[in-house]
């Protein structure tokens, strides 16, 4: 059996970060009841996470309007970039975690006219997020076991280029280490 599909209403930057600056005491009263709510975070976590929530709500609240356009790409890379040195996948899980539970809450509380679009644009934030996260940080832990192999590597091969040195004849040998070379 198919569900019906239910058609939204697509919103721009501007009408989330309006809806975010209106609703901002309520977000962050819901943030903290759920912060504290979180059972299985240690309190350094607990910190962490707090600062990324508050940081990520100012982020939010705090754009000119009439400056932002309608893509938010780079403004959310901006902020995510600031924050990955911070960030571990736990911290960043709970962080979106607590703040689409912060947001949802509101959305059921106040029976909003464009609860769904506000979710669905939301999400669609998050997803770029995630997206932005899972790079940065795959071309992080891929950068690094290849340069330390390459230049273990490049290492090796001259750790074995002073070998054949040493134990050469001089200048007579000096074809045969040109062949080693290769």
């Amino acid at each position: 059996m198919a569900h019906p599909f239910h058609a939204y209403e697509e919103i721009t930057l501007q009408q989330f970060i309006l809806f975010i600056k209106s609703h901002n005491k309520q977000i962050q009263e819901n943030i903290n009841i759920y912060l504290n709510l979180e059972p299985f975070i240690l309190e350094t976590e607990r910190k962490m996470i707090q600062t990324l929530l508050e940081s990520f709500l100012l982020f939010l609240s705090a754009p000119n309007i009439e400056e932002v356009k309608d893509t938010y790409e780079e403004h959310l890379d901006s902020w995510l970039q600031l924050h990955l040195p911070l960030l571990n996948d736990n911290h960043f899980s709970m962080f979106r975690l607590i703040f689409e539970k912060s947001i949802v809450t509101l959305m059921v509380n106040l029976k909003h006219a464009q609860t769904l679009s506000i979710l669905m644009f939301l999400l669609s934030i998050f997803s770029h997020l995630i997206h932005s996260y899972n790079k940065w940080r795959g071309d992080e832990s891929e950068q690094n076991p290849k340069s330390e192999n390459a230049e273990l590597k490049r290492l090796q091969l001259l750790d074995q280029l002073d070998e054949l040195l040493i134990n050469s004849a001089g200048f007579k040998d000096f074809a045969f280490i040109l062949k080693k070379c290769e």
